[in-house]
């Protein structure tokens, strides 16, 4: 097989764009169509090397595996090795259990579908701190070594013809499972190697096309797939369904390229240039680096770093895989006695014992609970928060739209209750507010009912954006109301996150601090099929409407409220912060936001809520208790390890819940001494 200069400048054109994209970079939105072109050239240069092998009679599994182990194990265990004190440093013990996965997964080729299971989606913000995240396609890939050639030699016999047809009826089946995945199974779709089978056996099929040392050449068609794929890098970006026919442009971009960007076309003078090139061949290694770098530094900062530290870091992932394809790639592939482990059981037997010793290391890693006696006490008191938050969430707030549950549910229940007049309704923030408002209630001997929904305002009627949710909460609050009518419930208190429904926006509390979280907002049932955005002024006003109107429905059927007002929301995972901090010893362990944010991010609701005027209306105003209170102009976080109010960026603690729940407790506490003064009157 010949050696192409241009293929070596399209790795760069796959590299550099996956490279700006994990750094943050927003003009290169769809950088990670890069992958999707070195699937095509890995399937092309592959299956060339195949071809060519078994023309001549002489195509060995073993020595095919040998190569595949040369090019991909010794950087690969080398970036790993050099990860490991990093992660021993600055990974808190969920991540470093998560890290630990991550290494076993690799080094049995399958972290594919360890991050298939583990994480929100390939785009979501915690996976930027996944170190060994990008391997993912490195195990699709191995997937593909493993499977492709015995299947080319099974189908051989058939004749050529028949294999070229039979490749291209997998690939065919691969991409429409695609499409259809992106719509039913997006995660799945994303990592999993029946969606991305196409890719590889489109680069299959340009090798057959190209046996012999045949090549195409058109100056149009290879400038139109370099600029397909210069489209698809700027044009496309995290709301784009993929893979799916939107891959093919890439994908086409990349074959029409190796197949008409022949020596002499401009393409070809473009992608041979020596800059281009050389970042070509140390392309695996930059691939390798850049993530593990990227990650441990968003690891090691409290907000996201900055795009000057992230192109510095870019450049330091360049520094490094020069130095590791010319002192690690280039030695385990040159050819000759000098070779190191120069045999094909001493590569592979050397490749299955680092193999087995990382294996080890991620056992241990992962068995340990992320071997938290590394941390100080302050960093893991603070952790705590995250599992302080009742065992009443587990139980009374729910995520599946139950709305034939069997009212009440005992176990959300004040204890001495067997039935309430009070309940606690709302979405996570009431289930957040609800075990400590059980035991407020119970401890001054008033009846309490929590029943909340994950991702739901408190009301039917609604239908959220998150697929999930979207049509969970309608029958569920149905069913909630339904109860409310038929059991003489006579005080609703309502806790939800006001503000998330009506703006949709994750929270972003200004001083680096970006909630983790989809865009998720609410509209009407009744609009389900208009397909209202995000960012509609009208959608908005008639959900902020509702609000209003639902509200005023309790009131006026005879039922007291008590609106508890959007809680402050943090950005930043508060208890991870506080531990971070404890672990490097720089800075003190107190964290707040602006209180302006917080006027600004709820400033439409709390206009909304305050013009209700009713006697049974009564306003419990969380930021009273958050905000100004401990600092001027601020709403806490966190005073010190022992005293943190969230247990993740937006949910209060049980030390949160403990500022707000006295105030529900009195403002129920004054309804039952209002009424029970009006029975004595009447009597």
């Amino acid at each position: 097989m010949n050696y192409r200069r241009e293929i070596d400048g399209l790795r760069s054109v796959a590299v550099i764009p996956v490279v700006l994209f994990h750094a943050g970079f927003q003009q290169f939105s769809g950088g990670f169509v890069g992958v999707d072109i070195f699937f095509v050239i890995s399937g092309y240069l592959i299956t060339s090397i195949i071809i060519a092998e078994r023309d001549k009679g002489h195509f060995s599994l073993l020595k095919f595996y040998e190569r595949r182990a040369r090019r991909i194990l010794p950087v690969l265990f080398f970036v790993i090795l050099c990860c490991l004190p990093f992660a021993w440093a600055w990974m808190l013990p969920e991540q470093m259990a998560s890290f630990g996965r991550s290494i076993i997964a690799v080094c049995l080729f399958g972290s594919n579908f360890l991050f298939w299971h583990e994480s929100g989606g390939y785009f979501a913000a915690a996976s930027e701190e996944q170190p060994l995240l990008h391997t993912w396609s490195l195990a699709v890939e191995e997937q593909y070594y493993m499977l492709f050639p015995l299947f080319v030699m099974l189908m051989w016999r058939f004749g050529r013809r028949a294999l070229i047809a039979a490749i291209a009826a997998v690939a065919l089946a691969s991409l429409l499972l695609a499409q259809y995945g992106s719509v039913n199974f997006e995660t799945a779709n994303f990592y999993l190697p029946t969606t991305r089978a196409w890719e590889l056996l489109a680069g299959s099929l340009c090798a057959f096309l190209l046996t012999g040392g045949k090549q195409f050449k058109s100056n149009i068609l290879s400038l139109a797939g370099l600029a397909i794929i210069v489209f698809s890098i700027f044009g496309y970006d995290q709301t784009t369904p993929f893979p799916s026919l939107y891959a093919l442009v890439p994908v086409l971009g990349a074959v029409l390229i190796i197949l008409f960007a022949a020596q002499g076309t401009l393409t070809a003078r473009l992608l041979s240039t020596r800059l281009i090139v050389g970042i070509g061949l140390i392309s695996y290694s930059l691939y390798l680096w850049h993530q593990p770098v990227f990650a441990f530094a968003r690891i090691r900062s409290i907000t996201e770093p900055s795009l000057v530290l992230m192109s510095m870091l870019a450049l330091a992932s360049t520094g490094l895989a020069y130095l590791s394809w010319r002192f690690i790639e280039t030695p385990f592939r040159t050819s000759g006695t000098a070779r190191l482990l120069p045999t094909p059981a001493r590569i592979l037997s050397a490749g299955g014992i680092a193999g087995m010793l990382f294996i080890g290391i991620g056992f241990y890693g992962t068995s340990s609970n992320g071997l938290q006696f590394r941390l100080p006490q302050a960093a893991l008191t603070a952790l705590a928060e995250q599992e302080h938050h009742d065992p009443v969430m587990d139980t009374c707030l729910f995520d599946k739209g139950e709305a034939s549950l069997p009212h009440p549910v005992r176990d959300c229940l004040t204890k001495h209750s067997v039935s309430s007049k009070t309940i606690l309704i709302g979405d996570s923030h009431a289930g957040a507010l609800g075990g400590e408002a059980l035991r407020s209630f119970d401890a001054a001997n008033l009846d309490l009912y929590v029943m909340a929904h994950s991702a739901c305002v408190g009301f039917s009627g609604f239908y959220v954006s998150n697929p999930k949710y979207k049509l969970r909460c309608n029958p569920f609050f149905t069913g909630i109301e339904d109860y409310i009518r038929t059991s003489g419930m006579k005080t609703i208190i309502l806790a939800s996150r006001w503000s998330l429904y009506v703006d949709g926006s994750p929270f972003d509390n200004g001083e680096g601090g970006v909630e983790s979280l989809q865009p998720t907002y609410v509209d009407l049932v009744d609009r389900l099929d208009e397909h209202a955005e995000q960012d509609d002024p009208a959608r908005k006003a008639r959900v902020l409407k509702q609000y209003v109107e639902d509200i005023w429905a309790y009131l006026e059927s005879g039922h007291n409220v008590v609106l508890v007002y959007p809680i402050p929301e943090a950005g930043w995972n508060v208890p991870d912060i506080v531990a971070k901090t404890a672990m490097t010893g720089i800075g003190n362990l107190e964290f707040s936001t602006s209180y302006d944010r917080y006027q600004q991010r709820n400033g439409a609701v709390i206009a909304a809520f305050d013009a209700i005027s009713h006697p049974n209306l009564f306003r419990v105003r969380p930021a009273d208790h958050f905000c100004n209170s401990f600092l001027k102009d601020r709403c806490i976080n966190s005073l010190n390890a022992e005293k943190v109010f969230y247990f993740d960026d937006d949910h209060p603690s049980d030390t949160g819940a403990k500022l707000v729940v006295p105030a529900i407790l009195k403002a129920v506490q004054t309804i039952e001494t209002r009424e029970n003064g009006a029975v004595t009157a009447t009597q």
